[in-house]
Formats: C-alpha cells, sequence, structure tokens
C-alpha cells in the first residue's frame, strides 16, 4: 500500500516544504497570518491543499519561506537559482518536469489565508510579470469585457472605452464598470460576495477557479447590469445599466462569452507549459 507521501508525490503539487522560521517558538510572523502559519503547519490543512489541486495540468513545486530575509521580496516574478541563493539564502534547484515558486509571504490588499485557491491566486501574482501571462491573458481578459461594456451596453466610446476622470463619456469609469460586469458574470465566491479590491484582481481568481476546478465558468451577461448597490430609504436603489440589444443578440453575446472562457483555459494551458522549469518568488 502506497504511503499518504508517495500519493502526495503522485500529485500536481510534487514539492511542499516550508524553510526557515517555521518552529512554534517563533513569534515573529514574517508577512504571514497567523490563519496562514496555522494551515501550512498543519499536515490535515496541507493534504486538502494537494487534493483541491489535483485539477491542475502542470506540476509545482511550493517552499514557503519565513524569514527576515523576505521583507523586501515580493511579487519579484522569475529568478534564477543564484538569485535565490544570494537573496534568499536558500539552494533550490528548479525542477525540469515542474513549476517552482518560492512563497515569501502573504501579504496582500485581498487579506486571504493561504488556502488552495489562494495559493492559486498568489501564483497569478508570482507570474504577472512573464510577458505572455500580461498579454494572452490580462489584457486579452480586460479587453473582451470592455468590448461587452461597449457592445452590450454601450458604456464608453469606441475609441479605447474612456470615460469619467479625464475620459470621454461622462457615464464611464473604466475600473468600476469592468468590476460591475466581473461581478455579474464571475462565478467564484470573492465575486458572489462583492469582494474585489479592484477589476485587475479578477483574471486572478479567473487563473484560481481553472486550477481548483479545472473549467472556467460565467454566468449570462445580464440584462440589466448593476453598476452600484446602495440603499435610499431603506431599500434596494441601485445604479444600473440595461443593455441596448435585443434578446437574441444577448444571447449570441452569451455563447461568445462562454468561447472567451475556453480561450482563456487554452491560453493559460500554453502559459503554464512555457513556465516549466522555471523558478518564481511571490
Amino acid at each position: 500500500m502506497k504511503t499518504f507521501q508517495q500519493y502526495l508525490m503522485e500529485m500536481p503539487i510534487t514539492q511542499f516544504q516550508l524553510k526557515g522560521q517555521w518552529d512554534p517558538e517563533n513569534k515573529r510572523k514574517y508577512g504571514y497570518s497567523s490563519k496562514d502559519i496555522g494551515i501550512l503547519t498543519n499536515p490535515k490543512a496541507v493534504e486538502k491543499i494537494h487534493k483541491k489541486w489535483n485539477n491542475s495540468k502542470n506540476n509545482f513545486n511550493f517552499y514557503f519561506l519565513r524569514s527576515f530575509k523576505t521583507n523586501k521580496f515580493a511579487e519579484i516574478g522569475e529568478v534564477s537559482t543564484e538569485w535565490v541563493k544570494e537573496n534568499l539564502e536558500l539552494d533550490i534547484v528548479p525542477n525540469m518536469e515542474s513549476i517552482t515558486v518560492i512563497f515569501t509571504q502573504n501579504r496582500g490588499t485581498e487579506k486571504i489565508p493561504m488556502t488552495a485557491w489562494a495559493l492559486a491566486h498568489r501564483l497569478g501574482h508570482a507570474i504577472r510579470k512573464v510577458k505572455e501571462f500580461e498579454i494572452y491573458f490580462t489584457k486579452e481578459l480586460e479587453k473582451d469585457f470592455i468590448e461587452i461594456l461597449r457592445k452590450v451596453y454601450q458604456r464608453g466610446s469606441s475609441e479605447g472605452m474612456r470615460g469619467s476622470y479625464g475620459y470621454s463619456d461622462p457615464r464611464f469609469n473604466k475600473e468600476k464598470d469592468l468590476r460591475s460586469l466581473a461581478y455579474a458574470v464571475g462565478t467564484m465566491k470573492s465575486v458572489r460576495e462583492r469582494n474585489l479590491v479592484n477589476f485587475y484582481e479578477f483574471p486572478y481568481e479567473i487563473m484560481a477557479q481553472y486550477i481548483i476546478t479545472g473549467k472556467i465558468e460565467f454566468n449570462p451577461i445580464p440584462k440589466t447590469l448593476v453598476l452600484q448597490t446602495r440603499m435610499s430609504w431603506g431599500r434596494p436603489n441601485n445604479i444600473t445599466a440595461t443593455a441596448k440589444i435585443n434578446d437574441e443578440e444577448l444571447k449570441e453575446w452569451n455563447e461568445m462569452l462562454d468561447g472567451h472562457a475556453q480561450k482563456y483555459e487554452y491560453y493559460l494551458d500554453t502559459i503554464f507549459d512555457g513556465l516549466v522549469g522555471k523558478i518564481f518568488v511571490m
């Protein structure tokens, strides 16, 4: 019978190692919360992370460094073994069949504990500087969502969707409208609870969904888009935008959105394959 350790080695996360000062007596957290530390040092919680990553098509080597050395290193991106040794004092050689990620902390505006989903989200921050990731995923998703805002709801102008604060259309605020659309069509918990710090965290949530579930899923584009939730005299009095197209055209746009989901999956597969054998610092 296989041991649990042997079983883990066959899963996408082939290495999951704590480096640095993880002793229970150590009071300095060095960028990790008490919840993070509780998760990462709990065998059952770690086992749960492994299982939740089971849908990933790539292998990963994860290292978690808890040290004063990490104070000035966050979201560095791709590094060499020499950089790791010089700056973090770690001897880590990348596995040529895996993507290696060194987590130096879990700071961020999202303030979410280091769960399986949070690791997938943080991975997005670690690779955000990769040219292909930026061009073929984050910017591609933004471009597609801008097109939906413009064509379905007539939000913004045709010249780059300019809006308020210097934009040509005074009704339009690019980031807020994009976030409203993300809230409408996104299906993950952070979106359902309207907890996105801004739209530019949405691509990382999409990527996390793909890693954890093996699929990107969207809700249908709504006929009425809620731009701002508010109450008036104890009753909902939301600011909304209504679709300027008929039901048949809206159906076509929803079919196109489903196609976008498949496109993003393909792009992420290609991007991840290009990261194999490399080291990234989050």
